[in-house]
């Protein structure tokens, strides 16, 4: 088979992908991996479209990872586990696309158990399988409980980034550093810098490479990591300014000993040229800090879930012991609710739980969580005509049983 006939069938992939036509794009994509695995003429580039397009069509529709109350992952386990024998028939030749395959492999894993940390990492790994579509979907999800969960608003940045939506992508970062507390201001500004970054390639303008290389200074500032190095190195190589090339360089060797310096100028060489041949393009891939697994650890105390969910430490009043019930552990969010605070009369109040038994029963401590007030109180003092309504409106979006790791 000519090369002229893998791009055809490149250009009918693409098509069926535009089309969302899951089916179509599966048995093309196996038709050309046929192919290549006889021939082996294809290059990098295009052997990870073509295995994102073939995992693309097996997560299909997505409705496993959508719809929490759907645990019919089958389909697309089989299809993953297809791909992964046919490949390790040759694994060779395709050792470059590892970091895909493995995000396919975590997806089929943190199905299983949906919680948000979980569903965030889904989020990250949707994008890396070129699934920018769904991930925006379960972060909308994530954020409909947690409006204001920094780390959901960073991963919806980078997945409105891949669709070229940049002013979305820029708009909900600023959220998501509005919201963020001190030590999570690194994610969203790192988003900011990437996304600023591709709008200026998009269009041009000046001012956008500006703001991104602003953000960037601010991000190292306040931690010096690899997750920043790359962002700003991306930046700088883009702007063309050669005092934020060599600011990059310093900075890159810093978070990063391990290169030597005679490693990091080779590679700016490689950035700054293609840089030249192809402006547009993305020439500096940046890491992807959502693999920090410190934002995952257990943090099961409601102040620990209200700082990581929500932003902010809230207040509480030293009264029936809350301050102590509030920080032991076990609570979990149960969702934003739609009836006004009490106090502020803004739709801004959270509900966490915590399961306990009592008389041989299950039943469920409250914690109401305002981040309008920045308070969190129990449900005693609230009038009994106004909690029903809060009580009623979270039962009906938000099953406490369903939610509850010890009830399920």
């Amino acid at each position: 088979m000519t090369v002229e006939t893998i791009l055809s069938l490149l250009e009918r992939s693409a098509v069926a992908r535009s089309k969302s036509d899951w089916k179509q794009l599966e048995q093309i994509s196996i038709q050309i991996l046929r192919v290549i695995f006889k021939d082996r003429e294809i290059d990098e580039k295009n052997l990870r479209s073509i295995i994102q397009n073939y995992l693309s069509s097996i997560v299909g529709t997505g409705e496993f990872l959508t719809d929490l109350t759907s645990r019919e992952i089958s389909t697309y386990q089989v299809g993953l586990n297809k791909l992964l024998e046919f490949l390790e028939k040759s694994p060779h030749q395709f050792s470059s696309i590892q970091p895909t395959l493995h995000a396919a492999q975590e997806i089929a894993l943190l199905a299983l158990n949906p919680i948000n940390a979980n569903r965030n990492k889904i989020g990250k790994h949707l994008r890396e399988i070129a699934r920018p579509d769904l991930s925006i979907v379960i972060c909308k999800q994530i954020l409909e409980r947690t409006r204001l969960n920094y780390y959901s608003l960073t991963v919806l940045c980078g997945a409105y980034c891949d669709l070229n939506e940049f002013d979305t992508a820029i708009a909900v970062a600023d959220l998501a550093l509005k919201h963020s507390p001190d030590d999570g201001k690194t994610y969203p500004l790192n988003a900011l810098v990437r996304a600023h970054t591709l709008k200026f390639k998009a269009t041009g303008d000046i001012s956008e490479i500006e703001k991104a290389l602003e953000y960037g200074h601010t991000s190292l500032d306040l931690k010096l990591d690899s997750y920043a190095a790359n962002a700003f190195v991306a930046a700088a190589v883009a702007s063309g300014d050669e005092r934020e090339i060599d600011f990059a360089k310093e900075t890159l060797a810093k978070a990063e000993p391990q290169l030597r310096e005679v490693d990091i100028s080779a590679l700016f060489q490689t950035y700054q040229a293609a840089q030249a041949l192809a402006p547009g393009s993305v020439v500096v891939e940046t890491i992807d800090e959502s693999i920090d697994y410190e934002y995952f650890k257990i943090l099961d105390s409601l102040f620990d879930l209200v700082i990581r969910d929500e932003g902010f430490f809230p207040t509480v009043s030293d009264l029936r012991n809350m301050k102590e019930r509030f920080a032991s552990g076990g609570w979990f969010l149960q969702g934003l609710c739609h009836v006004p605070c009490p106090n502020c009369e803004v739709i801004a109040l959270h509900s966490y739980r915590k399961h306990f038994r009592r008389y041989g029963k299950g039943m469920h401590y409250w914690a109401l969580v305002c981040d309008n007030c920045k308070t969190a109180t129990d449900s005693i003092d609230i009038d009994k005509n106004v909690f029903s309504f809060i009580s009623g409106d979270l039962e009906d979006n938000f099953p406490v049983s369903q939610l509850c790791p010890e009830c399920t």
